[in-house]
């Protein structure tokens, strides 16, 4: 007996619908967590672009004296406490 074309067609449609359900069974319970580290990638670029775009690293600032540059700090500390809603003691 020797196989056809056509079975090996249909043992090939087979064993990929097979994988194809136990690939979904076995990915379908992480699916949140893959999103979730999606988003957490998302977000950690976003800081990371906002990082070098922020004040400590522009070259201007680099050439501040130490008190200008902790006043400058100061500011930016004070604005990212407000932005989240947190009273910083004085």
């Amino acid at each position: 007996m020797s196989l056809t074309t056509a079975d090996i067609n249909q043992m090939r449609d087979i064993i990929e619908s097979a994988l194809d359900r136990q690939t979904n069974t076995a990915i379908k319970p992480i699916q949140g967590e893959i999103e979730a580290l999606r988003n957490d990638i998302s977000e950690i670029y976003d800081m990371i672009a906002d990082l070098q775009h922020s004040t400590i690293t522009s070259p201007k600032f680099k050439k501040l004296s130490i008190e200008k540059k902790l006043l400058a700090l100061n500011a930016e500390l004070l604005e990212a406490a407000r932005q989240v809603g947190i009273t910083l003691p004085r």
